[in-house]
C-alpha cells in the first residue's frame, strides 16, 4: 500500500513529538499586562512511544520556569509525574493521547492545570490553563521545529 493511500496510518502522535521545539509564549496573569516568554520544549519518547519525557523551559525578563513531565502511555491513556524545578513544585499527571498530541491534567499540592499539546509536522502549540484563584490564568506557546 502506498504511504499516502487510503489505509495509510497517521504517525504516532507521541513519537512525532521527538526533538527540540523553540518559540515564544504569552503568559496571561490574573491581573496586569500579559508577558512574553522565550520557550524551548524537548521531547524524548522511549520504548516505542509508551514513555515520554517532556522538558519545557521558558524565560522572560521577570520570570522563568523549568518543567519536566515523565509520562507513561498505554491504550491511549497517560499517567505520570511533573516537576517545576525553579519553583520547587511537583505532582501527578493524568490524561489522554489525541491524534495530534495529548491533553493532560497536572495536579499538585498548590495548583491544578490542564495542558494541551497539539503538533503539526513543523509547529506545535502548548496551552496551559491554571485553576482559578492563582496569579497566572494561562500560558500559550507556539513552537517550531523546522
Amino acid at each position: 500500500m502506498l504511504a499516502n493511500g487510503p489505509l495509510a496510518q497517521a504517525p504516532d502522535p507521541i513519537l512525532a513529538l521527538a526533538g527540540r521545539w523553540a518559540g515564544s509564549a504569552i503568559l496571561v496573569p490574573a491581573s496586569g499586562p500579559n508577558e512574553t516568554y522565550n520557550c524551548v520544549a524537548t521531547y524524548f519518547p522511549a520504548d516505542g512511544g509508551t514513555r515520554l519525557t517532556q522538558n519545557l523551559r521558558c524565560k522572560s525578563p521577570n520570570y522563568q520556569f523549568d518543567g519536566t513531565t515523565q509520562l507513561q502511555i498505554a491504550a491511549g491513556k497517560i499517567t505520570g509525574r511533573w516537576q517545576d524545578k525553579i519553583n520547587n513544585l511537583d505532582g501527578i499527571v493524568n490524561g489522554t493521547v489525541k491524534p495530534d498530541g495529548f491533553d493532560i491534567m497536572l495536579s499538585g499540592n498548590f495548583f491544578d492545570a490542564k495542558m494541551s499539546v497539539a503538533t503539526a509536522p513543523c509547529q506545535q502549540s502548548i496551552t496551559l490553563v491554571l485553576e482559578e484563584g492563582l496569579p497566572v490564568k494561562k500560558i500559550s506557546a507556539v513552537l517550531k521545529k523546522c
